[in-house]
């Protein structure tokens, strides 16, 4: 096992960031034990992470060590600008606050164009539990099983697994037909490079050529814009959940507003957008767990 660490230059908080990965039951592809994360990179390279005392990230991999620690960097948003969150938290009490509760939270970033937009489509139309459920029996499926120090996880399918998959089969996991066909075809799109240097394209360039491809609209394209690309201005304003936050936090209005209405209330809000988006999905989150948990202990009865 090969070792390395790196500095974050903001405060990071690795268990509250990488919580989520157990949040909706079993995660094939981020295995939290114990104090490390495990995953592989996108090369399919198992490695994993842990914080030191002393804040630093120690990455272990057993070869293409350098990989692994630029991959885990990226993924917990070592290139996200702090500035513009700060500048947000003056102007947004709900964002101050959650910084406060959460001063270390990272957004949950990946680099993998495939593996993002096989879990968007996953997750359109579907709860967060059920959408774990079904990607987790894909993984299965079509992935690579491996392991690092007894710790069983897997590498995400590869794209030509994907592009040769039958439809059928992966309607036989519960996927819709219309799912199982938006994930061939992607497949296939991947493998003929029609996403390719996506990161090097502007936003609305990026927007253009995801939505583009059959079954990934604007709801998956901005999230692709938020957490593949790591874009800090990124905002998905279409998602339920990104409506409830502001509507709720930001504009103070008991209704949901639309579309439009979040663009509106979160324009000024820039290069902070991304990350203060997610830091009041994590205080909408935290909520329903302590409800959760008082909901239990008041059944209980003295």
């Amino acid at each position: 096992m090969k070792v390395a660490r790196w500095t974050p230059e903001s405060p990071l908080d690795l268990s509250r960031s990488i919580a989520r990965h157990a949040r909706y039951g079993p995660n094939l592809l981020n295995v939290v034990s114990g104090e490390y994360l495990y995953r592989t990179t996108i090369a399919g390279i198992p490695y994993r992470i842990r914080q030191l005392a002393s804040g630093d990230i120690e990455v272990g991999a057993p070869r293409s060590l350098d990989r692994a620690v630029a991959e885990s960097r990226y993924r917990l948003g070592a290139m996200l600008p702090v500035e513009p969150l700060l500048d947000v938290s003056e102007r947004v009490p709900a964002v101050a606050d959650q910084l406060c509760r959460a001063p270390g939270y990272r957004p949950p970033l990946n680099p993998s164009v495939a593996e993002v937009l096989v879990t968007s489509i996953c997750s359109q139309q579907v709860n967060m539990r059920w959408a774990a459920t079904t990607l987790n029996r894909l993984v299965e499926r079509y992935g690579e099983p491996l392991e690092l120090d007894g710790i069983r996880l897997w590498r995400f399918p590869s794209a030509e697994r994907l592009a040769a998959a039958r439809e059928a089969d992966i309607r036989a996991m519960q996927l819709t037909t219309r799912k199982s066909s938006y994930i061939v075809g992607l497949g296939r799109h991947l493998v003929a490079g029609d996403l390719d240097g996506l990161q090097h394209e502007s936003n609305e360039r990026a927007l253009q050529r995801i939505m583009a491809i059959r079954g990934l609209g604007r709801w998956t394209a901005d999230w692709f814009l938020a957490r593949c690309l790591g874009r800090p201005d990124a905002i998905a304003a279409g998602d339920l959940g990104v409506r409830k936050v502001v509507s709720r936090y930001v504009a103070g209005v008991d209704e949901v507003l639309a579309e439009p209405d979040v663009r509106a209330a979160t324009d000024s809000w820039g290069d902070g957008g991304n990350w203060a988006i997610h830091l009041l999905l994590e205080r909408w989150a935290d909520g329903r767990i302590q409800n959760r948990r008082k909901s239990r202990g008041a059944n209980r009865g003295p």
